[in-house]
This record gives structure tokens, sequence and C-alpha cells, in this order.
């Protein structure tokens, strides 16, 4: 094949035995890019029925400048694929480094358990690893908090029921929450432990 500077000179592909094309020469270097076609893909003109692989025709510098015609496929790929690489062809070897400023002591390994044991220790002779017998007391600020909010909504909400009409029974229990929000907020988030 002769590729010459003709724009309507076109080529086809046969790919997985269906033919695809016509490509013109600029097509065919979108394919490259994309990675649809290799060295090894059979192409033919469109006029002729001969298919080859591109490799052996006048197109491989053209679409494949890069490839060196005697490399095995090892050493090449289409773009957006992983090469299989050949360590001995391209020198790559393990890194060694060496420690060149490292004048310090070695110092010894710290063992956690040793220190986790150390501190249990302490603790069994100070008798702080008794369980607490006292460990939920109800505070004197809870207690008066518990009495306050169910005798305020008792009587909040009792007295729109004893009203009976619907209108107070709705503002009972509307009162009886803004009562509740304020106990808890004036309690809890202003007053101090008592």
């Amino acid at each position: 094949m002769k590729i010459s500077e003709d724009t309507t000179l076109r080529f086809v592909t046969l790919i997985d035995e269906q033919v695809a094309g016509p490509y013109t020469l600029e097509g065919l270097h979108s394919l490259v890019y994309l990675g649809r076609i290799t060295p090894d893909t059979l192409i033919s003109r469109e006029d002729e029925d001969a298919f080859l692989p591109i490799r052996a025709t006048v197109l491989l510098p053209e679409l494949f400048p890069l490839l060196n015609a005697s490399a095995p496929p090892q050493q090449w790929a289409p773009p957006g694929e992983t090469a299989r690489v050949d360590r001995k062809h391209y020198g790559f070897g393990q890194a060694k480094f060496q420690k060149v400023n490292d004048t310090r002591p070695r110092r010894s390994r710290i063992e956690v358990k040793e220190i986790l044991d150390e501190v249990r220790q302490a603790e069994i002779a100070a008798g702080l690893d008794l369980p607490r017998r006292h460990r939920f007391r109800v505070s004197r600020r809870s207690i008066d908090f518990w009495i306050m909010l169910i005798a305020g909504n008792v009587v909040i909400i009792g007295g729109g029921i004893a009203m009976q009409n619907t209108a107070s029974i709705v503002f009972g229990f509307a009162g009886s929450g803004l009562y509740t929000f304020g106990l808890l907020w004036s309690m809890y988030g202003v007053m101090d432990r008592y």
C-alpha cells in the first residue's frame, strides 16, 4: 500500500471478523489514539480485497511512529492500556537506602503491656480497683425537677380539661410544653448543682 496525498483515500479494518469503515487517514489516527486498532489489526484500502496487518504496510510509521519494527509485541501497547514491561530491558531495580545521618543511640523498645501492668498494680495498691457502691446516686436537683415537672403539668393540663372546651384543652397542652421546656432550661441550663 502506498499513502498518497489524496484525502479521499479510505481504508477498512477487519476486527473480530467484522469489517468496519471506511476511514480516512485522520480517522485511523483517531482509532489509534482510542486504542481500537493495533499494529496487528488487519487493514485494506477501500477498493482492495486483501487485508494485511498494519505492521506489514507503509501505514506503520504513519500510525505508530514510536513503534520499533524489531521490538517484540510485549514492549508496546496502544494508548490507554498498560504495556507489559521487561524489567531487564528497561533497567528497573530495587531501590537501596542507607542511613547516613542517624547517629542517635538505640533506645530500648517501649513495652505497652509492661506500662499497663505497672498502672494496674498502682491502682490495686491505692485501693482504686474496687467498684463504687454508690454509683447511681440521684441528686437533690433531679428530685426537685421531677416533682415540679409532674405537679406543674398536672395543674396546667388538668385546668385545660376542667374547662371542658376544645380551646382550653389545646392551650393546656401547649402551656404544658412551654412549662416543661422552661423548667428544663432553668433547672439544668441556668442553675448550678445543689
